[in-house]
């Protein structure tokens, strides 16, 4: 059962300006609504690959840089409060697909759900492979398993929806 969707931001909501791609506010919106085969809200949180700390740069320095660039995609709204929903490879210290990166999603996030129980929408295809086999998450690749966000909410409902 699907409790936490996981998002990637660059590349899967927004393109190499910074700019979602198209349907994605409108995708974001719809998905919000989303609840569990247990009826509770589906929780969901971004989970990227960011700058990792280096001796005069701390991770409150490395998060705040990270919110100016999702300020510019104007999504951040979907993901308030960023200090639960919100989690960088930064915060956890090793780089996605790292078992530590969706595991410190979680807790930030207050989620006691399993990782079998979350699904992570990335366009890394490496990625997608190693949250399937290892990790046992659920995977959608942006740009394979669907092309166009306002694809995105029927298929997220159907993966919930089903056992």
């Amino acid at each position: 059962m699907i409790q936490v969707l996981m998002f990637d931001l660059g590349m899967t909501l927004s393109d190499g300006n910074n700019r979602p791609f198209p349907h994605v506010a409108d995708a974001l919106k719809s998905i919000a609504k989303l609840k569990t085969t247990a009826g509770k809200p589906l929780k969901s949180c971004l989970v990227s690959d960011f700058t990792m700390p280096s001796p005069g740069h701390t991770v409150s320095q490395i998060f705040a840089e990270y919110l100016a660039i999702l300020d510019t995609t104007t999504l951040r709204p979907f993901f308030e409060p960023v200090k639960k929903r919100v989690t960088l490879s930064t915060h956890a210290g090793v780089m996605k697909p790292d078992r530590k990166v969706f595991q410190k999603a979680l807790d930030r996030l207050g989620s006691q759900a399993a990782l079998k129980n979350c699904l992570f929408i990335t366009e890394n295809s490496d990625h997608v492979k190693v949250v399937r086999s290892k990790l046992h998450m659920q995977a959608l690749q942006f740009g394979k398993d669907f092309n166009d966000w306002s694809q995105a909410s029927a298929i997220i409902a159907h993966i919930i929806a089903s056992p």
